[in-house]
Formats: C-alpha cells, sequence, structure tokens
C-alpha cells in the first residue's frame, strides 16, 4: 500500500459502482477510475470518481483494460463491478486481466458450477438449503409443460446474462403469472419472437410483501471461509418491470439460520471474493428460501459501509497486504439504508414494526443515503440527485400495487 498507488477500476455507473467509488473514498481517500457506455446521474458532477465513457463499450473494453494496465503497471489495480454481464466478462477473461489487475473474482471452472439458477436449486438440494419449488422449461417442452402448484406463480429467466441480451414486448426481470394463458404468452414470445435458447425456471409463488425478502452478502478468503457478512431486511424493492430484484430500502439484521445456509453453499463450491444472495421468508413454513447467488456485491452494497462495515479492506488486506483474516466480522450495526424520500417508506410499507424502527433510526440520524455525501456535494450533483427522487415518487405511485 505505501510503496505502490491504489487505484480501483470499476465497470458500470449504476448505484452500486458510485457506492463500491464511496467505500474505497472513505477508507483510502482515493479516486475510482470509472469505465462505462454513458454517464448518468449517480456518478455525474461526482469528485470521487474519474470516469471515461466508451463508444461500443462490449467491444472495446477489454484492450481499453489492457492499455489502462500497462500505463498504471506501477499501481495497484482493483477491478470490480456490480453488473452481471460485467462479471462475466471479468470471469471469462481473468488469465489475461490478472496480468494486470487484481482480480477478486472466482475462477470460471467454479463459475460453471453454479452460472444457472438450475445448477443453483441443485446444489442447494443437495446441501439441504431451503428454496421454491422449481420447473425448469425450454423451448421444445414450454406448451406441453405440467405446472403441479396453484397461480400466481413466478417465471423468470435461468440464465441471467443470456436473458439481458433480448428484447420482447412483455419483458420484465421477474414475472409474477396469474394463469396459464399469461404464461404461454410470454414464453411464446421468448421462444418465438427471439433467439433466446436458454431454459426459464417456472416458481411456486413465496407470498409475502417486500419485507419477507432479504439480502445477504458474503466475503470469502482465499481459503473458501466466510470471514464478513452481513444481512440486511428489505422494506421496499423497486417496482420499474425492469428494477424487480434491486432493493430501495434495507434495514440491517442478524439471522444465524441464512447465513449458515450460505457458509454451507460457498464452501461447498470453494468461493472466493464477494457472493450476494437473495432470500425470501415463508411464513407458511417458517423457511428461508434462496432465490439465487450473484458472483457480485449488490446494487445496494452500501448497506454494509453506511453501517460501519467498510469491505473494501477485506480486498486490500489479503491481496494487496498479505494479510489473513483471525476471526470472522458480521455486520450487526443497524442503519436504514433508503435511495427514496421517506415518506415514501411510510406511504407503502406495511409493516408497522418495521416503520415505527425506520423512524427511530431516522431520528437517530442513522439513515443513509448512497449517492450523496457531504464531501460530494455540488448544485449540479444535487439537482441530479432531487430529480432522481422525483423520478422515485413517478415510479412508486405508477407501479406499486
Amino acid at each position: 500500500m505505501r510503496s505502490k498507488k491504489l487505484i480501483p477500476v470499476l465497470l458500470g455507473a449504476d448505484i452500486g459502482i458510485y457506492s463500491i467509488a464511496r467505500s474505497f473514498f472513505e477508507k483510502y481517500k482515493i479516486k475510482s477510475k470509472v469505465f462505462c457506455k454513458c454517464t448518468i446521474w449517480t456518478i455525474n458532477y461526482s469528485k470521487i470518481i474519474d470516469y471515461q465513457i466508451i463508444e461500443n463499450f462490449d467491444q472495446e473494453i477489454l484492450k481499453i483494460l489492457i492499455k489502462f494496465g500497462k500505463k498504471n503497471h506501477d499501481s495497484n489495480l482493483i477491478l470490480m463491478t456490480t453488473i452481471e454481464k460485467y462479471v462475466d466478462f471479468i470471469i471469462s477473461n481473468k488469465k489475461e486481466l490478472e496480468k494486470y489487475y487484481i482480480i477478486p473474482y472466482i475462477d470460471d471452472n467454479i463459475k460453471q458450477k453454479i452460472n444457472s439458477k438450475k445448477k443453483f436449486y441443485n446444489i442447494c438440494n443437495n446441501l439441504n438449503i431451503d428454496y421454491p419449488n422449481t420447473i425448469i422449461v425450454n423451448k421444445e417442452n414450454y406448451k406441453t409443460i405440467n405446472i403441479n402448484f396453484e397461480y400466481p406463480i413466478i417465471c423468470k429467466t435461468n440464465n441471467t446474462t443470456r436473458y439481458s441480451q433480448i428484447s420482447f414486448p412483455l419483458k420484465k426481470k421477474v414475472f409474477k403469472i396469474n394463469s396459464k394463458e399469461e404464461l404461454n404468452q410470454i414464453l411464446k414470445q421468448v421462444y418465438e419472437t427471439t433467439n433466446y435458447d436458454d431454459e426459464f425456471c417456472i416458481q411456486e409463488f413465496v407470498p409475502g410483501d417486500d419485507t419477507a425478502m432479504y439480502v445477504l452478502t458474503c466475503y470469502c478468503d482465499k481459503n473458501h471461509d466466510v470471514v464478513f457478512s452481513g444481512v440486511g431486511q428489505i422494506l421496499l424493492e423497486e417496482k420499474v418491470p425492469g428494477g424487480i430484484g434491486n432493493y430501495s430500502v434495507i434495514i440491517n439484521c442478524e439471522n444465524e439460520k441464512i447465513l449458515s445456509d450460505a457458509k454451507k453453499f460457498l464452501k461447498h463450491i470453494k468461493y472466493v471474493g464477494f457472493a450476494n444472495f437473495d432470500i425470501k421468508y415463508d411464513a407458511r413454513t417458517q423457511k428461508y428460501n434462496f432465490f439465487e447467488i450473484n458472483l457480485r456485491l449488490g446494487r445496494s452494497n452500501y448497506y454494509l459501509t453506511g453501517s460501519g462495515y467498510n469491505y473494501t479492506q477485506y480486498i486490500v488486506s489479503e491481496y494487496i497486504n498479505n494479510k489473513s483474516f483471525n476471526k470472522e466480522v458480521i455486520a450487526t450495526n443497524k442503519i436504514l439504508y433508503s435511495i427514496v424520500p421517506f415518506f415514501i417508506i411510510k406511504k407503502y410499507v406495511k409493516n408497522k414494526e418495521l416503520i415505527l424502527e425506520a423512524k427511530k433510526l431516522k431520528k437517530k440520524r442513522k439513515i443513509i443515503d448512497p449517492t450523496l455525501p457531504m464531501y460530494d456535494k455540488s448544485f449540479k450533483r444535487w439537482i441530479y440527485i432531487k430529480l432522481a427522487r422525483i423520478n422515485q415518487i413517478i415510479k412508486y405511485k405508477k407501479y406499486y400495487k
């Protein structure tokens, strides 16, 4: 650290990317280098980010990263992202990129074991980890498949990266389906109007509103042990069709069952780096159902740093300072992570106990907006943030049901 400059190199421009840059800045007082397709409100006019817009991003990014790596060969470059397709890119090109960058991600052979929801659920089944009842459909059998659980059901892609590359009129990240006819309509569009050739997961719907959802972030060291983790209970998800699964409001919490299951999974597959899990509690069975694993930090990762647990130190300690970890750290301090105005929480969260807890945290000034720290404040940036908040109000009014 003292002999070499540290430069975080980040791919993308969403809230998750800004949150990583903010975490590095708060721990090490350094700017992050961001490569992105376009600049958006999350990084515009930021003092802690040096961004570069790349035309033909997908075709040019490898060449540009290698060039940047050669130019800064005397620095410690840490390459990270919060975006699924860029994680795939980094892992696929890891052998070439790690000549220049620290790559805190799994190798491709580990990724191949868990690179679809089908494979994820198979491992969960073998390890006795709870997950929703699931049926896998494909282009050949989707018309004749027998659904053996009641509607409404959940329909979602088996391959997130492949799905992100297609477009069709009814496209959503996750579908809540109320009838066989509706299911057939969606799958027909996918398989007959696009070149999507992977599978879809048809799942039993786990009842409960947003507050039944949990997020877990873990960091595994090179020995595949979880040395840092943090659980958050969701108060609100985003509601736009393409944003379902992204979290707007989180309160940190402790949950030994969720964490023990995740540790078992990660140790089994010999994981390294950050992993992010989506989980939903089923009040009928009193079980925590694991939905998926993301091979990266989540978009809402600042719920950890904001509560006093800056995750960037684990990468620097292990990959740069060559330090091992003597004990496991669990993020237990409570904060209210929120990217929406507080009145939206009061209006749309139905759990009165969680609203009361949110009010108490707000009163204690333990409420964190990841996008606007005081040291990165300017009039132009403030305008962008305010417009984003207004947009959140519009989106919840339009899409919340």
